[in-house]
């Protein structure tokens, strides 16, 4: 079977993926009514998720020739198949509406002072659309060039960001209380769950060696490195967390090292554009695949004009308001997360105790045959 994508490239679209827009108004939703204690349990959900994404990849070297559907058929049959594969739709369309409407509004407060909606979403959705007809392989091949200026970006944000810190207003630990962090970081939640988008990867990785370990050790650091970056952005901005609404621009604008040398924050911006852009091709992807698959879609060019065209409407609705975004995504729909969270844990529960079967049943057919 021939492989869309060698696990390098895996590994740098899950790395890009996870980290692309956490940097941008998340931080100060998060924080503004968290304080400090929403950091720390927003450390202890990472270690879940990470944990959760290495079973993930685990699956997915034990099963190197199936897709996610043939192992949610195999596993607990067709019909809940096509559920599971509408919610993940469902959670795709809402992903994308958040990296576009969010990176849109970045760009308006960062760089331009008027910016069209149609002339700012068209050419992403074309390229989207483009870039998914033509399959995985070219969006990996474009994910292992881009990747460089991401972590360079995030590289300068932190490195530039340390001197103005504070890291004294990280104590007491869970001064404003435990429940309240967690309330807030669930009615956040749709901002998380990125590596869902490794599902989709499924049967169509080329593993290379020392793949687990690699994987790990990125996906661990990138998940650090949003945690260091939540922490720099509260010890800068302790008490005005809620009016910086841009925390990959603002958390440099500030610095003074970056001053001094001719404001390279619109720098910063752009080098974060890659990431966005790749982000919103592997999510539009993911949610092709979940309409191909739910559908019966023979061909790709129907069901990812399908999906924008979903996606666009969904867009229309919002009006391109990031307060009716942030309304919409910490409303009821936001307990899609957790909904995919308990699903993911089944399955892999489901998985192993099927694998479970099958080897004990060949072991007892080697014993009868003996």
């Amino acid at each position: 079977m021939i492989k869309d994508i060698t696990g390098r490239q895996a590994i740098v679209m899950m790395a890009i993926v996870m980290c692309a827009t956490k940097f941008f108004i998340l931080p100060s939703n998060l924080i503004t009514n968290g304080h400090q204690s929403v950091i720390y349990v927003m450390l202890l959900f990472f270690v879940i998720e990470f944990l959760l994404l290495l079973v993930m990849v685990r699956v997915s070297m034990l099963h190197p020739d199936k897709t996610f559907y043939q192992l949610l058929t195999e596993s607990v049959g067709v019909v809940i198949a096509k559920i599971v594969y509408l919610l993940f739709f469902c959670f795709f369309i809402i992903k994308l509406s958040i990296n576009i409407i969010e990176t849109y509004t970045f760009f308006l407060g960062t760089l331009y002072d008027e910016l069209s909606s149609v002339l700012y979403v068209l050419p992403i959705l074309l390229l989207a659309f483009y870039m998914t007809y033509i399959g995985l392989r070219s969006i990996g091949r474009s994910a292992e060039l881009l990747w460089v200026f991401v972590f360079l970006g995030l590289a300068v944000t932190l490195i530039v960001a340390i001197p103005n810190a504070d890291f004294g207003y990280m104590l007491p630990i869970f001064d404003g209380g435990a429940n309240n962090a967690i309330t807030i970081l669930s009615n956040n939640s749709l901002w998380f769950g990125d590596y869902f988008v490794y599902l989709f990867f499924l049967g169509k990785i080329k593993f290379d060696k020392n793949y687990f370990p690699k994987f790990a050790i990125i996906s661990g650091l990138v998940m650090l490195g949003i945690v260091f970056f939540m922490t720099l952005f509260y010890c800068i901005f302790p008490y005005i967390s809620g009016i910086v609404h841009y925390g990959v621009s603002d958390i440099t604008h500030i610095t003074t090292h970056i001053n001094n040398i001719g404001q390279l924050d619109w720098l910063n911006v752009t080098l974060w554009t890659f990431a966005s852009i790749i982000q919103t091709v592997i999510f539009a992807y993911c949610a092709e695949r979940c309409l191909s698959d739910l559908f019966n879609i023979k061909y790709k060019y129907l069901s990812s004009s399908i999906s924008l065209i979903i996606l666009v409407v969904v867009l229309m609705l919002l009006d391109f308001r990031l307060t009716k975004l942030i309304m919409f995504v910490q409303g009821p729909v936001h307990f899609l997360f957790p909904v995919l969270l308990v699903i993911a844990l089944n399955i892999i529960t489901v998985h192993f105790i099927v694998r479970h079967k099958e080897k004990r049943q060949k072991k007892l057919a080697g014993v009868i045959y003996d």
